[in-house]
């Protein structure tokens, strides 16, 4: 009886002890006071962002094959729409096609920062026309919505910021610190030929950036189960990329004599091995992102995640089963092309195929060439890092205990009605990563609210920004270069 109460007193303390770890990880921050809102006008914002639209920078691939002219378009189109920011900082053409706008600050001991934005959009697929509630590049404003390609990736957030700065010079506007405008030409093909010959002139001049924002996360609307409040996304990191080639060859010959496997086959099970062996888990990135917006998860979710040394595998499991929270935890990797055979009845004497990695920080390139060869372990598939696209590292992790981040904190909430803001490792590729060799406070943040059937337009069918997410945002950009541009961090 003894020994039984014994157990039961130790589990009552260890549940005990568990509820105040979850009770101390639920607080919300105190509320900030809302800043005050400039006046924009939503109507010329809503027409100059479907101007922008109906200019079709589409990116191509290949160094060369861009065509210059929609380019230099929107540069005509810039100084046009912007007198003020044309004509009061100092414009650099980039490479024919990049532009990089300059605004002195008062002191020069400060370290500069920069607002970034790329001007390409990605091609609309012609298959997928008939879906489209518009035309793809008619900048089509109804319903409360501009439409079109790039809304929200990214000529909203180019729109945005030149808007910002225009409205700024035209109260008289002068920083303490240097403010940088960037405007890319190419980030959907790599940003090769843009962001980093902005990078490289940036680099010449001496020049190191305090802080630099980027496209990135953005205002969930329902963005995790059981959360119905908005919450914002700050990246601080980015996934690396790495698409890998895998080829193996056969002998050719009649189907009706057929090996065991033909080289199709052999393909087939190397792609199939790496899609049941998925790179490992690491929840130690995820983790904070979770644990800063614990006060919106339910009460049970919120009790394993502040007690994750007793509920890690319980946590993990249940986030994978969300792709988004599943890419957040591990490398991820996707068969994204495969090609061989040349005739129903011929055995095909070659193939080969395209996976494409996201690297989570932490996983190196050539660890993860030796996982894939670990797992594949089959010397008849040759595996090596696709020429033509090729890689890189996933990018440092920027600091949040620094006044760079805090004030973007800070500012997201007095804009956004007290949202709540977390820090998180972002998904998908940037210009921003070319600043690393100048910038150790690089963030990545969209800020507009977006739902998950809103998100699904980047990229693909009905591309559009909400009217009022278009105005906040410019609101946003206007108080962020207030506070970064006179801040001294």
């Amino acid at each position: 009886m003894t020994i039984l109460l014994m157990i039961l007193i130790v589990v009552l303390a260890l549940v005990i002890f568990m509820l105040i770890r979850t009770t101390q990880s639920g607080r919300a921050p105190e509320p900030v006071s809302l800043a005050e809102r400039p006046l924009v006008d939503t109507k010329e914002v809503s027409q100059h962002l479907s101007q922008m639209i109906q200019i079709q920078s589409i990116s191509k691939e290949g160094t060369g094959k861009t065509d210059p002219q929609p380019f230099l378009d929107i540069h005509t189109w810039v100084e046009n729409t912007y007198p003020l920011l044309s004509s009061r900082l100092e414009k650099i053409t980039i490479n024919t096609c990049s532009l990089l706008f300059c605004l002195p600050g008062s002191e020069s001991s400060l370290a500069p920062v920069l607002f970034n934005a790329h001007m390409d959009v990605v091609p609309v697929d012609e298959s997928t026309l008939p879906a489209w509630k518009v035309e793809p590049f008619s900048g089509t404003i109804r319903e409360g919505y501009v439409w079109g390609r790039g809304a929200i990736d990214m000529k909203g957030q180019a729109v945005g910021l030149m808007e910002a700065m225009e409205g700024l010079l035209r109260d008289g506007f002068l920083p303490k610190r240097t403010i940088y405008l960037a405007f890319g030409h190419d980030e959907e093909v790599m940003g090769f030929e843009g962001s980093t010959k902005i990078v490289e002139h940036l680099k010449a001049q001496g020049v190191h950036l305090a802080a630099m924002l980027d496209e990135g996360g953005f205002i969930s609307l329902d963005g995790l189960p059981g959360v119905s409040e908005p919450f914002a996304m700050v990246g601080i990191s980015e996934k690396g990329y790495l698409t890998l080639k895998m080829e193996t060859s056969a002998a050719p010959g009649h189907s009706s004599q057929p090996p065991r496997q033909t080289a199709i086959g052999i393909m087939a099970r190397a792609i199939a091995l790496l899609d049941d062996h998925p790179m490992p888990t690491h929840l130690q990135y995820l983790l904070p992102t979770l644990k800063s917006l614990s006060y919106l998860l339910p009460v049970g979710l919120r009790f394993v995640i502040a007690n994750t040394w007793l509920f890690k595998s319980v946590l993990i499991n249940n986030l994978t089963q969300s792709q988004q929270l599943n890419a957040m935890l591990r490398t991820t990797h996707a068969a994204t092309m495969i090609n061989g055979g040349i005739k129903d009845n011929v055995l095909p004497a070659s193939v080969t195929a395209k996976v494409n990695l996201r690297l989570l920080p932490g996983d190196s390139i050539t660890e993860v060439m030796q996982y894939v060869n670990k797992v594949i372990d089959d010397p008849r598939v040759e595996i090596s890092v696709d020429e033509e696209n090729g890689g890189w590292e996933a990018s440092a992790i920027s600091p949040t205990d620094t006044p760079a981040y805090r004030s973007l904190d800070l500012v997201t909430r007095q804009v956004f009605n007290n949202v709540a803001v977390s820090p998180f490792v972002f998904l998908a590729a940037t210009d921003s990563r070319h600043y690393q060799s100048i910038c150790k406070n690089i963030f990545k943040f969209s800020p507009f609210m977006l739902s998950s059937e809103e998100l699904q337009g980047m990229h693909g069918i009905n591309e559009r920004i909400s009217q009022k997410s278009l105005t906040d945002m410019v609101v946003f950009y206007m108080r962020i270069m207030r506070v970064w541009g006179d801040a001294e961090f």
